[in-house]
């Protein structure tokens, strides 16, 4: 009650666009600090505006980041997370939308991306001292049967040409 107030009524703000402008930055810290991390866009989700992932792509971006950091550090956490933020066409800045302290949907994509987030939270509990790894960009996961009609309407609708589609098999993936 008393973080929402007498009422206990949140209003949030409603941050437009769809899955191409929403991030993610996963991690395994350990007292605020990053051992493993990537940063991943939602290339396709379903449903379009407000659902899952079900093409997301591993990208280098600096500001999420930054960003996703400086709150883990602030707060010393430890442990698997998962953080989404949406760009604000509006004013070019990134907004929060969840912190999720657990594994996600996409969490395989860690693999082709060369980082292992389970084996590196195994390993941390073991005691092991890790060497700070970033994922490489240009990974990718897929939910096909989920990501294959979010594609075609995407085809339909001209945002999306079919070889497109079709390259991104060529690109390292874990399937979901």
């Amino acid at each position: 009650v008393s973080m929402a107030g007498p009422g206990g009524l949140i209003v949030q703000e409603l941050v437009p666009g769809d899955g191409f402008t929403q991030f993610s930055y996963a991690a395994v810290c350990q007292d605020g600090l990053p051992i493993v991390s990537m940063v991943a866009r939602r290339t396709r989700q379903h449903p379009a505006n407000f659902g899952t992932g079900t093409f997301v792509e591993t990208i280098d971006d600096a500001q999420v980041e930054i960003q996703a950091e400086t709150l883990l550090k602030g707060v010393g956490y430890s442990g698997m997370v998962e953080m989404e933020f949406k760009l604000d066409a509006r004013d070019g800045s990134y907004k929060l939308l969840d912190v999720n302290p657990r594994t996600w949907t996409w969490n395989s994509l860690g693999a082709p991306a060369g980082v292992d987030f389970p084996l590196a939270m195994w390993r941390l509990a073991r005691g092991e001292t890790l060497p700070r790894m970033r994922a490489q960009s240009g990974a990718a996961w897929m939910y096909f049967s989920r990501d294959f009609p979010e594609a075609l309407r995407e085809i339909i609708g001209g945002k999306l040409s079919a070889a497109q589609y079709l390259r991104a098999f060529r690109k390292p993936m874990a399937l979901g």
